[in-house]
């Protein structure tokens, strides 16, 4: 169902203003009223659209939704889901930044888990051997693992770069070199000696 004109124009001005109070002001600090005077936005049609910041900040993932679909649908053009994430995480870095360790960042986290879960959902086919929901999840940790090593070690790093070492993780895995330590028993040596 297509969403009004009216609608999306009031939303992504919500939308906007919250990212950019977000940019200067610490997002716990940020009341409606300030989200208000920055969109020019009326209290009741905030409230006709979202119960408050919180679920406005958690909504506002949406549009990443709507930013995998079209790079899916627009594949042909080298544009893969993966790459418009880490294109789109590099765009809002500044704002990831400063929800960082906050209620907001926490939100975002949980929002962005969610898009990227459902999309996953449309899309993914069903593996014989592994159930399509411990897929899902493997991908989704997957890609919060990748996201959250480069903006903690390598923020200077590229989106295509951080998107390359996602794609060689979600593809080729780690080897069994690097994971036996964790998969074999120290007990077995220590028995033998």
């Amino acid at each position: 169902m297509a969403i009004d004109r009216r609608v999306a124009r009031t939303r992504t001005a919500l939308y906007d203003a919250l990212v950019r109070l977000i940019r200067v002001k610490d997002y716990d600090l940020i009341t409606v009223e300030d989200i208000l005077r920055e969109a020019d936005v009326g209290r009741s049609t905030f409230y006709a659209h979202f119960t408050s910041k919180d679920e406005l900040l958690a909504r506002s993932l949406e549009r990443l939704r709507t930013l995998l679909v079209k790079a899916r649908e627009d594949g042909e053009s080298g544009w893969s889901p993966s790459r418009a994430l880490f294109e789109h995480v590099a765009e809002f870095a500044d704002v990831q930044f400063a929800l960082a360790g906050g209620r907001g960042g926490a939100i975002v986290r949980e929002a962005v888990d969610e898009v990227i879960a459902g999309v996953l959902r449309q899309w993914l086919p069903q593996a014989d051997d592994i159930p399509r929901e411990l897929a899902i999840h493997q991908l989704v940790s997957t890609v919060n693992t990748t996201m959250r090593w480069w903006q903690e070690s390598r923020p200077g790093m590229s989106a295509a770069e951080a998107e390359v070492m996602f794609r060689r993780l979600l593809t080729n895995g780690l080897s069994g070199d690097i994971c036996r330590p964790f998969l074999e028993t120290a007990g077995v040596d220590r028995e033998q000696g």
